[in-house]
């Protein structure tokens, strides 16, 4: 699993636990972002660079211009989806991660920057979703929250 599906796989599961779902990292299906014949114990990186990169971005390219075509545009989603059967007192769990198809005037599609969407689909919300919306982390965020867990360590050892 390459780092940043990783950390979003772990958000995902932070995700899914706090609203009370019981699953693992095992349980969240990932899309990779490219196949596993490209991945570093197949290919090497001079040869992913070299010939990889372009077979990627042809598809990618492919993926777009479908998405273009319908008027939507690509997003690199997870979607945690749950299904309380009370009479069976089962749960139905589903955690997905990938790239999927979205409309531009979505809240999804509508995505800038590092900014983050998280849509609440509920039985009151059920045609038009709650939407949080706010900033990422970001590269200098990302940086100083970095720098202030080094700085919390250290004082963990005077």
């Amino acid at each position: 699993m390459v780092a940043e599906a990783g950390a979003r796989a772990m958000n995902a599961l932070i995700l899914a636990r706090i609203l009370g779902h019981q699953i693992n990292l095992d349980s969240i299906q990932i899309e990779s972002l490219y196949p596993r014949e490209m991945g570093p114990d197949v290919m090497t990186v001079e040869d992913f660079l070299n010939r990889g990169l372009l077979l990627l971005d042809k598809d990618i390219e492919t993926r777009v211009q479908k998405a273009a075509s319908n008027g939507n545009v690509l997003r690199y989603v997870c979607v945690i989806e749950g299904s309380r059967h009370f009479f069976l007192s089962s749960l139905h769990i589903v955690c997905e991660i990938g790239i999927q198809d979205l409309p531009k005037n979505s809240p999804l599609g509508r995505l800038r920057g590092s900014d983050n969407v998280l849509e609440i689909y509920t039985r009151c919300y059920s045609e038009q979703p709650l939407v949080i919306q706010g900033a990422g982390a970001g590269n200098d965020t990302t940086a100083a929250g970095v720098l202030d867990d080094i700085v919390d360590v250290q004082d963990l050892f005077p």
